[in-house]
């Protein structure tokens, strides 16, 4: 039995490593407050402008589910990158309706906090030293993978977790306890919904380690039924908090213009051997100077990867304690710590991708991984298991000192280490940095050795333990130093100030531009933006600030939009702005229904590579650096018609809704809907919004005769139409809009997104289990 003394102790130690941990991190937040920097990319210009829209929408009192400010309307509600699902984002939009990116930035870091205190709680349960526990933690904290992509919040949220979840599992089970399982389920769920491959990855190691803590009981199948109705309730609780979300990402995914990648795609994302370097060596690349190693400008084979993905650096300290404690003295493959050494080995021969067989059968005969194209995400379970078992063997050092390293554990380490430093060395001679590679080899092997010494000279247990605090106080330092506010993690505020208080000539034309479209909707026009070549920050501003617009950033769009209209993944790029037949320029007949009517450029119109005829314009502001434009000619939103198109869309067509003869050697034209003849002289019909919010429009209609309403807002699955509040069939109108036949008279016609109706739910179930949708 326990002395109270002992307990009291050990409350101690998890109280000073727990502290420890939390003054590393808040020293780590004040290096970007002190650089007055924010977390860059995608966590700006993407993540933060989605939580402004959940925000704003909220506190307006509607719905976030889906989100029409962002390439014509876009089902947020399916979208992994939303944030809706997340529910410390939920909760916070609930309550500030203007958050900064300041607060943005350590909500996100304070999850990665959370995860590192559930690792020091496992530790401490697992009876590890303090600095074993703040090693792990801080190892998972601040690790190459959770520094080099601190800007892919979704995957950085569902990294958070894991460690969380963990616990939680190993306290269920221990305990028998309903409401820890239930925990369980909630924390696995949240991991599970970031709905990437990243978060598909840790649901598999959190399995694992449910089947491990099985098999590792004594009597594994007595334990098994002992914990029967814990571990049902685990299955059952999570798959059904998990089902609707995942079936929406399925309806979507099936839908979008990425329902699967290939294999080849997905190789190029593979980790380059020579990367293994920066596990130990921080610079050995120039990664944070100016990058030479792998990637787009030098190696086609993973042109899919960067700096930011290739860096892997855990720092020296925690290097030796894994080549030389762990492989060498072979305490990597102690019982306890098997399932994180073999996660260790399955994560690195999986982000190899090409370079080994691996991957390539995975993505063959593994559900969902061809979903994603990138092999180095599996990165963060190799952070995790590294981690992991630095807490173990520095545990076993401060418990038995060094152990006996065997000849040929010794030699593997030497020789793959060796082998790794002269394959970045020789990759660096390509470009003419083999001496600044050496150099850097040199610097960290130099830390390495200081570090090593320093424990061989420890002999009694006091003394290890004082120098297991005092290596691991320098790797905590040496991690704080290169991965916190770094040149992959961070950048000046003011890049991003459009975003959150825009001045200057953005200012300017915000102003102007708003100005604008306020007049607009007084006169009842609802007009889109499109917004090109105005860097990053502006991808995604129509969402922070309300405007309906035809582009944005998004690796993810309706499939049938994106052919049709070609606006591209990234409009600072205008090189991605395509212009199809079936959208070749800014006045044709598809920019005129999209109600196209301002286009905010970083050049001249007549500057845009491949728009071979100007629309007619009205120049608003000229630049540089900032040119606004007012096109003529756009449609109305809603207007009452008696024919349209209802054919699937294809993009060798060219869009029109009064001339929908095919080019020679096209085909057939699309499909017509039934005529309803319009009464004589007259036309069909009078129709005028009354309502227009993210996911409602109420419009009210009069005409003498039966006819079509036409809505010029995306057709998708879950938006549902009343007539005067009664259900009515809606349809896909015009290829990509939506229409109901209305009777004569005067009717209130509303649409609403209704993404769980039991309708809905049903046909994206149906969609899942065939692989097919409706025609895109």
């Amino acid at each position: 039995m326990t002395r109270p003394d002992d307990n009291r102790a050990l409350d101690s130690e998890l109280a000073i490593a727990a502290v420890f941990v939390s003054t590393i991190w808040v020293v780590a937040i004040l290096h970007w407050i002190a650089k007055d920097a924010v977390i860059p990319w995608d966590s700006k210009n993407q993540f933060y402008a989605f939580f402004r829209f959940l925000s704003e929408t909220l506190h307006s009192g509607e719905l976030p589910f889906w989100n029409p400010y962002h390439y014509g309307g876009h089902p947020s509600v399916a979208d992994p990158q939303s944030l809706i699902f997340s529910p410390v984002f939920a909760a916070w939009a609930a309550i500030d309706r203007f958050p900064t990116m300041r607060a943005f930035d350590i909500v996100v870091q304070a999850h990665l906090l959370l995860g590192g205190l559930a690792i020091v709680f496992i530790g401490w349960r697992a009876r590890w030293s303090i600095a074993s526990c703040v090693l792990a933690a801080t190892l998972f904290m601040l690790g190459g993978p959770a520094s080099g992509r601190l800007q892919h919040t979704g995957i950085i949220l569902s990294y958070s977790a894991f460690p969380v979840a963990l616990l939680f599992l190993q306290l269920g089970l221990e305990r028998r306890s309903y409401i820890l399982a239930l925990g369980f389920s909630v924390v696995a769920v949240g991991m599970a919904l970031g709905r990437n491959q990243v978060a598909l990855l840790l649901c598999a190691l959190l399995i694992s380690a449910a089947v491990a803590e099985i098999l590792g009981a004594q009597k594994s199948m007595r334990y098994l039924r002992e914990r029967g109705g814990v571990l049902a309730l685990m299955i059952v609780a999570g798959g059904a908090l998990l089902f609707i979300p995942l079936l929406l990402t399925a309806q979507f995914a099936i839908l979008s213009n990425r329902p699967s990648e290939g294999l080849d795609e997905a190789l190029r994302g593979s980790l380059y051997p020579a990367n293994f370097a920066t596990v130990a060596i921080p610079n050995i690349f120039g990664t944070h100077s100016a990058y030479w190693g792998p990637g787009a400008a030098t190696s086609a084979d993973v042109d899919l990867t960067d700096d930011s993905e290739n860096y892997l650096f855990l720092g020296g300290v925690p290097t030796f304690v894994l080549l030389w404690l762990g492989v060498a003295g072979r305490r990597a493959w102690q019982p306890g710590r098997r399932l994180m050494a073999c996660a260790l080995v399955i994560s690195c021969l999986f982000m190899l991708g090409r370079y080994t067989p691996l991957y390539s059968l995975g993505f063959r005969f593994i559900p969902a991984i061809d979903l994603f194209r990138r092999p180095t995400d599996a990165s963060f379970v190799f952070a995790i298991a590294a981690a992991f078992l630095a807490g173990h063997c520095l545990t076993d050092y401060v418990r038995n000192g060094m152990p006996h390293f065997r000849i040929v554990s010794t030699l593997l380490a030497l020789l793959v280490s060796l082998a790794i430093a002269v394959s970045a060395v020789e990759f660096s001679a390509r470009t003419g940095h083999a001496a600044d590679a050496t150099h850097e080899a040199l610097v960290s092997l130099a830390l390495m050795l200081a570090a090593g010494l320093f424990l061989f000279a420890a002999r009694s247990a006091p003394a290890r333990a004082g120098a297991a605090i005092v290596v691991t106080l320098a790797a905590a330092t040496e991690l704080t130093w290169w991965n916190t506010a770094s040149r992959l993690n961070a950048e000046p505020w003011n890049f991003y100030a459009v975003l959150e208080a825009p001045s200057g000539a953005n200012a300017a034309t915000i102003a102007l531009l708003e100005q604008s479209i306020e007049a607009d909707h007084r006169r009842g026009d609802y007009p889109r933006v499109e917004v090109l070549g105005l860097g990053g920050p502006w991808q995604n501003l129509a969402m922070v600030r309300g405007w309906e617009a035809t582009n944005g950033y998004n690796p993810l769009r309706i499939g049938s939009y994106d052919r049709l209209v070609s606006p591209g993944e990234q409009n600072w790029d205008v090189s991605q702005r395509q212009f199809p037949r079936s959208f070749d320029n800014y006045s044709c007949s598809l920019a005129k229904a999209l109600g196209l009517t301002y286009l905010i450029l970083g050049s001249a119109l007549q500057d845009l590579p491949g728009l071979s005829i100007l629309p007619s314009s009205e120049l608003l502001l000229s630049g540089p650096p900032i040119w606004l434009y007012r096109i003529q000619g756009a449609s109305p939103r809603v207007s009452m018609v008696s024919e349209f198109i209802t054919a699937a869309p294809r993009v060798d067509l060219p869009f029109s809704r009064t001339d929908y003869d095919s080019p020679p050697g096209i085909g057939a034209p699309p499909d017509r809907s039934p005529a309803l003849p319009p009464p004589a002289g007259a036309l069909p019909g009078k129709a005028k919004i009354e309502l227009l919010a993210p996911g409602r429009l109420g419009v009210v209609t009069t005409s003498t005769t039966a006819a079509f309403l036409l809505v010029h807002d995306l057709f998708y699955p879950g938006w549902v139409a009343e007539i005067d509040g009664k259900r009515t069939p809606m349809v896909r109108a015009d290829v990509l809009f939506r229409a109901v036949e209305v009777p004569a008279g005067m009717h209130h016609v509303t649409f609403s997104f209704a993404p769980f109706s039991s309708e809905n739910l049903k046909g994206a179930l149906a969609d899942a289990l065939s692989l097919r949708a409706a025609p895109r």
